[in-house]
């Protein structure tokens, strides 16, 4: 007793009969593997009511390499036994691939009856779904010979219209166009899954633009606009659900896109006007659409080519088109990632690298004026890690980041990975922000180090050598490892790839140990929380952001405090100034009084008192 499991699709034309029990048998004997089918039969419309064919079965033991070399025999077994030996597309090779394709060609190009050419259609739209990332490439030849044939198909109706829907590719076919006909419009209808369906299939041979569909989204739209004087033209159309039988060398999908691919064929004496298309944009996870190429399919380069094409209206729910030619259209996307932040981290960005700015040009001011009050070299890398964190955070400041417009004229695509093209500007502050952040980085190295002489040799004397050596590794090294990261890492087409005295008792010591680890501690957290931020979580994510933000938003304010405000000589300066300034008298109402009517003016009399003033204060 077999058990089997039949699925009639209504856009399913040929579907597979598996045979569970029989399989295990011939897994014994041929070593297939189990559940692989065994025979197929075809789905027929017998008025209005689904109904079978004839059963097809697969021949023992038979491989695609053993069916290619007796190709011409019976066609209608052997396409059977193709669609059966491709029925599982994730386990094919790209030999397999190839072979098939080679055979499924010979088949189109035989003047194939009905029942070859549905198994044919239904062996593509399964090789559409064959993922051949490893292994090798599955030849071109082979796949460029196959989408030919597709469209030599496509016009062998010469009177009436025909339609083969499979999952992955539709083939109409519409002949006996005269001078009534304007144009022929084919489109296909957006479905609840990405699979085609007949139903959903629309073909208009007197269409004269091309108009929205009142029952839904389109994914597709094609209009062939034909000159006056056409006459008994044929008009084909394949549409592939996706680009695998296109490979092209010149586009790359590091995101794992693909394209839908529309053929138009025109047969006959015929006077094309022009073509006109209409995609709809591909949905990317966290991205968004930057630009489109409008672009055909060049058997002479074998890859894809924007000649006679030009990009028309573009909206979120359609990219259109217009090309001169009839060929195997599509529309190459690139795509931006979209990068979501809090609102508050605009604005602690903004009040923080004021403050930031104000404290360390503050703290430079004042080392400067109080220079005479401590060791040269402490004053001198003091101040050159507030000068480059002020340039830092004036370069910071100035960026105002806005995504880039698309491209208006039909410029081939290389990615569907966005890279805007560097003009110079981007870099060239990038290389700024790099060598000034390497710049604190390494004074603060250079000011923990002169620290830890000091606390060890506190005599010693660091001289002139000293100073210039401190110069040279302070700004050059940054330099250096900024030159080295944009030789190995940038290219134009390709910006993306780059872009902390003298004391001899402990507790001065301390002081000194506390003030470095003070600084280490300013510059070094915040960034250790900037390495956290690379772990993707959502709510962890958030928080670390707006701590990283705040920390280094306000390190100029923080270094401002610890090293300028917490100083003897600024808390001095500071009270003298404010003890300088004398408290300011308001007067809101003043009136002079006469305690005597009618005083008269006498002579005036003057007392002093011999008494010693007494100078005491209470």
């Amino acid at each position: 007793m077999y058990r089997t499991s039949v699925k009639v699709p209504v856009n399913s034309q040929v579907e597979t009969i598996s045979d569970i029990t029989r399989a295990v048998h011939l897994h014994d004997y041929y070593g297939m593997d189990f559940g692989f089918p065994q025979a197929s039969v075809q789905c027929l419309d017998k008025g209005g009511s689904p109904g079978f064919g004839q059963l097809q079965k697969l021949d023992c033991g038979l491989t695609l390499d053993e069916l290619q070399e007796y190709i011409t025999g019976n066609l209608v077994q052997v396409a059977n036994n193709v669609q059966i030996l491709t029925s599982k597309p994730q386990n094919l090779t790209p030999d397999n691939v190839t072979t098939a394709a080679v055979i499924v060609t010979k088949l189109l190009d035989s003047t194939p009856t009905e029942e070859v050419a549905v198994a044919a259609v239904a062996t593509v739209s399964q090789l559409l779904n064959a993922s051949v990332t490893a292994g090798g490439a599955v030849n071109s030849s082979a796949t460029n010979s196959l989408t030919l044939a597709l469209e030599r198909l496509s016009l062998q109706q010469k009177n009436n219209a025909s339609l083969l829907v499979q999952p992955n590719l539709v083939v109409q076919s519409v002949g006996g166009l005269g001078r009534a006909n304007q144009g022929v419009a084919f489109s296909a209808l957006t479905g609840l899954s990405e699979q085609f369906v007949a139903n959903r299939i629309r073909l208009n041979t007197s269409a004269s633009e091309i108009v929205d569909s009142t029952t839904g989204p389109t994914d597709v739209q094609i209009l062939l606009r034909f000159q006056p004087g056409t006459e008994n033209a044929s008009v084909g159309f394949v549409l592939h659900q996706n680009d695998r039988l296109f490979q092209s060398v010149r586009f790359k999908t590091p995101k794992g896109t693909n394209r839908r691919v529309i053929s138009a064929s025109v047969g006959g004496k015929e006077m094309l006007s022009n073509v006109e298309m209409r995609f709809r944009p591909t949905n990317v996870p966290d991205a968004g659409l930057q630009d489109f190429a409008c672009v055909f399919w060049d058997y002479d380069v074998q890859d894809w080519s924007t000649e006679g094409c030009t990009k028309q209206s573009r909206s979120p729910d359609s990219l259109g088109c217009t090309c001169n030619h009839t060929t195997n259209f599509a529309v190459l996307m690139s795509f931006r990632d979209n990068y979501s932040y809090a609102e508050e981290l605009n604005w602690i960005s903004i009040i923080g690298c004021s403050l930031s700015i104000a404290g360390v040009s503050l703290t430079i001011m004042f080392y400067i004026v109080t220079r005479s009050t401590r060791k040269a070299n402490v004053t001198l890398i003091l101040v050159s890690i507030c000068s480059s964190m002020l340039v830092f955070y004036f370069l910071l400041f100035g960026i105002n980041n806005q995504a880039p417009a698309p491209e208006k004229a039909n410029v081939l695509l290389l990615s569907d990975q966005h890279a805007e093209r560097d003009l110079g500007r981007c870099t060239a502050v990038t290389a700024l922000l790099h060598y000034f952040l390497l710049a604190t980085f390494t004074w603060n190295t250079i000011y923990a180090t002169l620290i830890f002489l000091l606390v060890q040799c506190p005599f010693q004397q660091h001289g002139r050598r000293f100073t210039i050596a401190t110069l040279v590794t302070g700004w050059g090294l940054p330099a250096i490892i900024v030159a080295v990261s944009l030789g190995t890492t940038y290219r134009p087409h390709q910006p993306m790839g780059y872009r902390q005295e003298e004391f001899t008792n402990p507790r001065s010591s301390m002081k000194k140990l506390m003030s470095s680890f003070s600084l280490s501690v300013i510059l070094g957290l915040s960034w250790i929380l900037g390495y956290l931020l690379l772990i993707d979580t959502k709510g962890e994510n958030r928080v670390l952001s707006i701590v990283f933000c705040l920390l280094t938003a306000t390190q100029g304010l923080q270094i401002f405090i610890l090293f300028t405000v917490r100083t003897s000589v600024f808390m001095k300066k500071t009270a003298e100034l404010l003890t300088s300034i004398s408290a300011p008298k308001f007067t809101l109402h003043q009136e002079r009084y006469s305690l005597w009517k009618r005083r008269r003016d006498g002579p005036h009399e003057r007392y002093k008192s011999t008494e010693e003033q007494s100078t005491s204060q209470f």
